[in-house]
């Protein structure tokens, strides 16, 4: 009996601090601002770091559906320092709470920053360190000041940083753009080519709205951590192929049928790639190998055909190895940068010839020679052999 009470105090006394705790806990939540994206800009007149912080708003009240409002649900904050450590610990000036950044999704640089003498290096450092910063962060740079997209609005996204991870996402799955993590961004940009890539965000007026709207449609290109330049649209819808770690997909048109000239649209997925170098007398040159299936989108009153398919499929596989090689000659003849990989392609299979050409790479890669094929393979033609409608001069035959 004696034991049994001495049992019962014990674990009264442990259940009473287990509360303690737990409402400690409870209060401290109060005084913690969740931060869920960062912008970070460079003032080129003192070289100072301007960081702006979207936090999400502790005071957004919810709707009927037991949800958060889709307006009002963050407020944007920003502190100016020396350094970027500076400037966040700054923001404790005119704020109690303390910051956590273990929610935030989305890191963005602007143009500025990057172009600017020591591009992203102290950036990626001071992120790399930060223990609450998730290298899963997307990366993405901004030709207006970070802190203009964070003020931006996304169409029924309550939070801008939340809106722009979810569209990352989806890039990721299977889109036109590579998506950028800091993790990514750092193995990039330490591989053999010293380059590294990441999606450009920007904000536009749309003809339909007169809200501003988000748009991600171009790559930027660094070399030794600095931008060097941003590809064209097209050139970024295409550099999927070159990436490793990301599927894409494609849009093509027109395509031109057997009949009355009419177009077609056709969607091609990317199923692989394969850059294979092969060393001759008179140096090393890249074999490109790309695989993909394509659907056909859309095709007006065509019946298609057995050589149809074969006409389809060689015209989408002329259009891609084109538009790759577009590609390839900017990397070579403007950028000068091995953002495409041939350089650790090199290395992976030829690490002591590596070695002894990397001094002179600067000098071998724009003129070294390539050879692009491509195999693509309509899959969806058995779903409708026959046009859904005719037009008038097909039903008077």
């Amino acid at each position: 009996m004696k034991y049994k009470s001495t049992l019962f105090y014990i674990l009264l006394f442990i259940f009473s601090i287990s509360l303690y705790g737990c409402s400690t806990d409870k209060s401290e939540l109060n005084e913690i601002s969740l931060v869920v994206g960062m912008g970070i800009d460079k003032m080129s007149s003192d070289n100072s770091f301007v960081v702006t912080l979207e936090i999400i708003n502790p005071n957004s009240t919810k709707d009927g559906n037991n949800g958060l409002k889709k307006e009002n649900n963050s407020i944007i904050q920003t502190s100016t320092g020396n350094s970027i450590f500076d400037a966040i610990q700054n923001f404790s000036k005119n704020s109690s709470a303390l910051l956590d950044f273990s929610h935030a999704k989305v890191i963005i640089l602007s143009k500025e920053l990057c172009e600017s003498q020591s591009g992203v290096s102290e950036v990626m450092d001071y992120l790399n360190r930060n223990r609450q910063i998730r290298s899963t962060n997307w990366i993405l740079i901004s030709n207006k000041p970070a802190k203009e997209i964070l003020k931006g609005k996304i169409l029924n996204e309550a939070s801008i940083s939340n809106g722009i991870n979810t569209m990352m996402s989806l890039f990721e799955r299977s889109g036109s753009i590579v998506p950028m993590t800091i993790n990514n961004f750092i193995i990039e940009s330490k591989k053999e080519s010293n380059s590294a890539f990441a999606p450009v965000i920007d904000i536009e007026k749309s003809k339909d709205s007169t809200a501003p709207r988000i748009t991600v449609e171009k790559m930027a290109i660094f070399k030794n951590n600095r931008l060097i330049g941003i590809l064209t649209s097209e050139e970024s819808k295409n550099f999927f192929w070159m990436a490793d770690y990301t599927k894409g997909h494609t849009d093509i048109f027109p395509l031109k049928s057997a009949k009355n000239n009419i177009n077609i649209t056709a969607s091609v997925f990317k199923q692989s790639t394969q850059i294979i170098p092969h060393l001759t007398e008179e140096g090393f040159n890249m074999e490109i190998r790309c695989k993909g299936s394509a659907f056909i989108e859309q095709a007006e009153n065509i019946d298609i055909s057995p050589e149809d398919v074969s006409r389809f499929e060689y015209a989408i596989e002329s259009v891609l190895k084109d538009e790759l090689n577009k590609l390839i000659t900017k990397s070579q003849k403007n950028l000068d940068t091995d953002f495409i990989g041939f350089s650790t392609k090199i290395y992976n299979n030829y690490p002591k010839k590596w070695f002894n050409i990397k001094k002179n790479w600067d000098k071998i890669f724009p003129n070294m020679k390539y050879e692009i094929s491509f195999e693509i393979k309509l899959t969806n033609i058995g779903i409708i052999k026959d046009p859904v409608m005719r037009n008038e001069e097909e039903t008077t035959k």
